[in-house]
This record gives C-alpha cells, structure tokens and sequence, in this order.
C-alpha cells in the first residue's frame, strides 16, 4: 500500500510506556509511515530517557516549533530550518511543547504539522498503548475499501489481561442524555465476549487508538482544545459524522495500558479534568433536556461522593478533583486549573 500515514504519538513523563510504544510502532508491517512525537513540556530525564534507547534504534534530531497559542491554535509556524531525519524509509519529528498544553491542543500540534507534510491519513496512538504488527494495514483496509468511512478505531484489549476486551465502539442516543451514557460508558467497556468480529458502524471512536481519514480532520476542525482531556473524542465523533461514518474494525486490535496516564498526572487532576470534560460536553453537544437534567447530576453528587468518603478513604483525590471541577466549571469558569503558562 502506497498511503502515508503520520502516527502521532503523545508523551508527557511517561518515558517507560513511550519507548514500549514506539518499538511496537517500529515492528509495524505496514512501512509507510512517520512518527510525529509530541512531548508535552516533559521533565528534562524523560527525553534522555527516550534518546538512550534510542541510540542503538532510531535517529532522533528535534527542534523547537513556534505557534500561536492562547489556548486557540490557528496557526503552526515550523522552523525552515528544521531537518527531516531519514530511519531507513522512515521518518521521526520531534515537536517539544514549551509548555503542558493538555492532551487535545497538544496533538493538535501533531495533527496540523501533519496536515503541511500532506499524509493520507492521521493516526493517534497515545503513549500507553501496544500496537500489533497487522494494525496500519488494518485500519488502511478499511478506509480504502469503504470510502464512506471517515474515521476508524480497532478493538481494544487490556494490556494486562489480553484476553479481556476493553473497548469494542459506542452506541449513543445523541438525543437523550448522552451525558448518562458517557458517564456510565467505563463500567461497560469490560467485555469478555471473543466472538467480536467484522466491521460495524459506531457512534464515536476511542481518541486514544483512531484512525483518520486527513482532509476530513482538517475540514471537522482538530479537537477542541477547551477539552484538556477527554471525552474529547466523543465530541470530536459528533462533528467527524458531519462527513461521514465512524467505524470500528473488531478484526484488528491494540493493548492498553489501562490508567497508566491516571497514576502519572495523579487521580486528583485527573478526575479535575474529566469532570470538566464531561461537563463541557453537555454544554456544547447536549440538548436542553440533557443540561436541564445533567448540570444537577452533577451537583448532586458532590454529597453523595463526601459520604462515600468517609467509608473509602482512598477515594480522596477522586472527590477533590470532581468537586473542584464541578466548582470551576458553574462558578469560575476556568476550566483547566493545572494549566502550565
């Protein structure tokens, strides 16, 4: 196959998942692809982490991209100066972020850089995850081969328990309470089912293992970079079906490493940030009734978490992070606290 895929991957203080990511990346079958490493402002010991092992594998040469920020990325000014380094018939860039711009505005950094270079396709594969040797060509297949498919994820399996499937596509009534859906979605993502096979139709992708398609990327707007992370993708699958179908080919699949990203940002900011998410996503893909009812869901269970609390003590930062978001969503209207300036 002669389409150039551009996999974006990234990393942020997760050295040890990144290099894991990268050597299954590098195993690929499919060869005609380059990596767009995008380090998210990382402590200075991650990326020596990443070019020790290095050296003996890949060449990696970087340089420091200028771009119009302010949370609101218009434009990606790339250095003229900066040098492709050539792996065999591959290709790394390195894109180190001045600052922790979150997940959404980070990769789209990626994804517009990728967009300049002209690829085909767009893959992100976050940086807790194994691919297998058959995936790019997977997923190729079935955009070549259904061209009313705009955008694909594969099945996923836990990292750790393989034979456990952790994801397997969404099917969302987008007119009633989406917001339940989503909330309740993690506790229904663990299948035991092995007999999921074939292509199906989905109501959103998984963002962390996806597949686009390049210029219905573009046209659908990046993702939107009030998300710090997630559900980011879901409301990024809302605009992507403007264009076209989501798919999910069961026949391929990839590894995660289930919240490995949670332990390193710690459970506190993480919740902060999905709460906020969360909300975000009533706000601006909810219907009426979804805000009417949903806004008070959330409000409601701040009481009910602090109860809980007081019997499961390890739940501590989890409540915190979902107050504090419930709290700056309604009242300051900050919606990233953590934010690097």
């Amino acid at each position: 196959m002669s389409k150039n895929i551009a996999v974006n991957v990234l990393t942020w203080n997760d050295w040890e998942s990144t290099i894991g990511c990268l050597e299954s990346i590098y195993q690929n079958d499919y060869k005609n692809f380059d990596i767009i490493l995008i380090d998210n402002n990382s402590d200075k010991s991650h990326l020596e982490k990443i070019y020790n092992w290095s050296k003996n594998k890949i060449k990696i040469e970087d340089d420091e991209f200028e771009f119009n920020s302010n949370k609101k990325i218009d434009i990606l000014e790339v250095d003229k100066n900066f040098k492709i380094p050539s792996i065999g018939e591959k290709k790394i860039y390195l894109i180190k972020n001045k600052t922790n711009l979150g997940l959404t505005a980070g990769l789209n950094i990626g994804y517009k850089f990728s967009e300049e270079q002209n690829y085909d396709y767009i893959a992100r594969v976050d940086c807790d995850f194994i691919i297998t040797k058959n995936y790019f060509k997977g997923m190729v297949e079935i955009l070549e081969n259904n061209k009313n498919i705009v955008a694909a994820s594969p099945k996923i399996k836990h990292a750790y328990l393989r034979n456990t499937v952790w994801w397997a596509g969404m099917k969302i009534n987008w007119s009633y309470l989406k917001f339940q859906k989503t909330m309740n979605l993690k506790k229904k993502r663990i299948l035991d089912n092995k007999n999921l096979k074939g292509i199906i139709n989905t109501d959103a992708i998984s963002g962390c293992c996806s597949f686009y398609r390049a210029n219905i990327l573009k046209l659908s707007g990046y993702g939107d970079e009030e998300f710090f992370l997630g559900p980011e993708d879901t409301e990024l699958s809302f605009r992507l079906k403007k264009f076209g179908k989501l798919a999910v080919n069961l026949d391929i699949y990839t590894f995660h490493k289930i919240a490995t990203s949670s332990n390193i940002s710690g459970w506190y900011r993480r919740s902060y940030n999905e709460t906020i998410g969360f909300l975000l996503l009533i706000k601006k893909i909810g219907s009426f009734y979804d805000k009417l009812i949903g806004y008070p869901y959330f409000i409601l269970r701040i009481p009910f978490f602090f109860i809980l609390m007081i019997f499961r003590k390890r739940e501590k930062n989890k409540v915190f992070g979902f107050s504090l978001g419930c709290f700056d969503f309604f009242l300051t209207k900050k919606y990233n606290r953590f934010e690097e300036k």
